[in-house]
């Protein structure tokens, strides 16, 4: 965009003041929210088990706040806008049911991984316990990729998102100063302060969702559900979108909107099972909490994207001529429309300043959140499966949270060097989206199939990831070259041959692997060679030698075949005994939601839309009221619940701060 183009929405002071000022607070009140964990609840945040799984302790609605907001990605927020804007209505709910299965599937991999490795920290402790040296150290690429890729994109629309909202702030101010506050308060608190900042995060995000929402809807602009409807039908023809119904954009027939939500469902399948931090919080959460947690975040989760693109990605195409658009007189430029601008200039419109600075601080929550988890699933990455297991096999506590420190650091700064390398190349929001799932994809299935399928061999583990992804880059190639007769960043960037990489990425390594698996060497693995690893680290021998190996708990397992895992550990491991009837009812749940997930938001609500139909203002107005509706409850049980469940510990810590004051003022 050259400078005649460019548009100042807020003062670099008000980017400055989020990214130093917010990021600041956050992290004095984490550190000092970890102290008091300390002190009174005697939570040990120098052991490796509390700052990598949390003492595998949290319960049910603060783990599946954090589960939320570590799927609040900031360029969910951003490009739901955009694609309304590009697709039509229809759009919003596909990039929900993009978003929902893989929570699902989330659920049933964490109460299968902690059925079959309850002591695991990280998913390639799994993989290299079953597979040997070979196949882990591939997983360990392909994870250590998806989360710089996965953290990279997060960066890359939040900092270009806040440079332009914020007087057109320097983009590499905005990326270095992004991991400012989340690097010191994830260093000093580890799992357990990301848990309680998510938290926090979640119940500020939803807040200023449901304000933006409710001003906008509510605007003499916009004039209300009626007035939202009436002046979509009126610009309905304003612009034709190839691949809808008439063109219009209030249809449920859009190819483009269901090809997005393909290609995002395939490269959100990626994000989750291949980021070893939604694993980490499998195995952060009580038993019961597990799958809840997970099932609970992928119903929700509708509620960030739904009524937003439904009423601000409405309002967008209802705007744009306004003369109060940050753009106006001349239409958003597509660079403008890819990289997420649309939801700022939206608001700013109808809100002006206040609402512009609420969005700011939306992204800066968001991209904060998720670069937390990925920053504790790298660290522990590098002390686990890189440190313990080839440098240092008999390290102990000390030396394994001085790594994780390391760890910590080192791939914060590292993401955003190359999150400002992607900025230098042009490489925007959309276009990162779309190529991202054919590298991050292949492993998936071979993944899943690891704590799901005891006839994986070892060969196919291997093997089917790679055939997966060497097939799926061809794929891209050649079909760019064949339906735009050139291969460029741009033919590249399209949608079709995005869409057939995807899928090939994804489905084909699971197909090669089944084969694999049934016809060279086929056997079926002994789940108790994970049950009985020894893979916990005791906190309580740290400081008594450097040299003792403290993974021990092997020793104090009792398994069997049936994978009833009964656990007998010090208390300070935080392993409990698991029920197997408790157990087995989840294992079931989880199974079921992941059938009922894809029936519902891929076949029975979307598909009977995908017709020669234009929305009626009825079947409209009770799409964004449902939407709003969504978006309250999941401020109730995200944002409210979590502090009725911790109140017993709220009140602990209350007591504890208000003793130790009197105390101090009676001196």
């Amino acid at each position: 965009m050259s400078d005649s183009e460019a548009v100042f929405l807020l003062p670099k002071g008000a980017g400055y003041g989020v990214l130093l000022g917010v990021g600041a607070v956050f992290a004095f009140g984490m550190i000092l929210t970890t102290k008091f964990l300390q002190k009174y609840l005697h939570e040990n945040a120098g052991s490796t088990e509390t700052f990598s799984v949390a003492d595998r302790s949290v319960k049910r609605f603060l783990a599946c706040s954090s589960v939320y907001a570590s799927w609040s990605w900031a360029d969910e927020i951003l490009q739901t806008v955009s694609m309304i804007y590009n697709y039509g209505v229809q759009a919003s709910f596909y990039y929900g049911a993009g978003l929902s299965v893989q929570m699902c599937v989330m659920a049933l991999i964490g109460i299968s991984a902690k059925k079959r490795a309850p002591t695991a920290h990280t998913s390639l402790e799994i993989i290299g316990l079953r597979y040997g040296k070979a196949t882990h150290i591939l997983y360990l690429f392909l994870c250590l990729v998806t989360n710089l890729i996965s953290c990279s994109s997060m960066l890359l629309s939040a900092s270009g998102a806040i440079s332009i909202i914020s007087g057109n702030l320097s983009i590499v101010a905005s990326t270095l100063l992004i991991p400012f506050g989340v690097l010191l308060y994830t260093t000093f608190g580890g799992l357990k302060a990301t848990f309680l900042t998510d938290y926090v995060h979640s119940f500020i995000l939803l807040l200023i969702l449901i304000v933006i929402n409710m001003k906008v809807i509510c605007s003499k602009e916009i004039g209300g559900l009626d007035g939202l409807y009436t002046q979509l039908a009126a610009h309905a023809n304003d612009r034709y979108i190839e691949g809808n119904y008439q063109g219009s954009i209030l249809t449920g027939k859009s190819q483009g909107a269901i090809f997005f939500g393909l290609i995002l469902t395939c490269g959100n399948f990626g994000l989750t099972v291949m980021d070893s931090s939604f694993w980490q919080k499998s195995f952060s959460a009580e038993v019961k909490a597990t799958v809840p947690s997970y099932l609970g975040s992928a119903v929700l989760i509708f509620a960030n994207v739904w009524p937003l693109g439904a009423i601000i990605g409405g309002a967008s195409i209802i705007l744009q001529s306004h003369k109060n658009f940050p753009t106006y007189p001349r239409p958003m430029t597509q660079f403008e429309i890819d990289s997420g601008y649309v939801l700022p200039y939206t608001v700013k419109t109808v809100l002006g300043n206040s609402g512009v600075g609420a969005v700011l601080l939306t992204v800066y929550l968001a991209v904060t959140s998720t670069s937390s988890a990925q920053m504790i699933s790298v660290s522990s990455i590098l002390s686990f499966d890189i440190y313990k297991k080839y440098i240092n096999p008999q390290a102990n506590n000390k030396q394994m949270i001085r790594v994780a420190h390391f760890g910590v650091v080192f791939f914060g700064l590292f993401a955003a060097g190359f999150t400002l390398m992607l900025h230098y190349v042009q490489v925007n929001m959309t276009w990162m989206g779309y190529f991202m799932s054919m590298i991050i994809c292949p492993g998936v299935f071979p993944l899943i199939f690891t704590v799901t399928w005891d006839r994986q061999t070892r060969i196919a583990a291997f093997v089917s990831p790679l055939v997966g992804l060497v097939l799926g880059l061809v794929v891209w190639v050649t079909t760019a070259n064949k339906l735009y007769g050139e291969i460029t960043i741009d033919t590249l960037g399209m949608q079709v041959p995005c869409l057939y990489a995807s899928l090939v990425s994804l489905f084909l390594p699971a197909v090669v692997s089944i084969i694999l698996s049934y016809t060279v060497f086929p056997y079926k693995f002994d789940w108790a060679e994970l049950q009985s690893a020894p893979l916990l680290i005791k906190a309580s021998d740290s400081e008594d030698s450097e040299s003792e190996p403290e993974s021990t708990a092997g020793e104090k397992t009792s398994i069997n075949k049936e994978a009833v895992v009964t656990i007998e550990v010090e208390e300070n491991l935080g392993i409990k005994p698991i029920d197997p009837k408790e157990m087995r009812f989840y294992s079931i749940l989880a199974k079921v939601a992941v059938v009922a997930a894809i029936l519902l938001t891929w076949v029975l609500w979307p598909l009977p839309l995908y017709r020669d139909w234009i929305w009626t203002g009825a079947y409209f107005k009770g799409y964004v009221v449902v939407g709003l509706i969504w978006l309250y409850v999941a401020f109730i049980v995200i944002g409210l619940a979590p502090i009725w469940e911790g109140r017993h510990a709220i009140k602990t810590v209350w007591n504890g701060v208000a003793n130790d004051y009197f105390r101090r003022s009676q001196k």
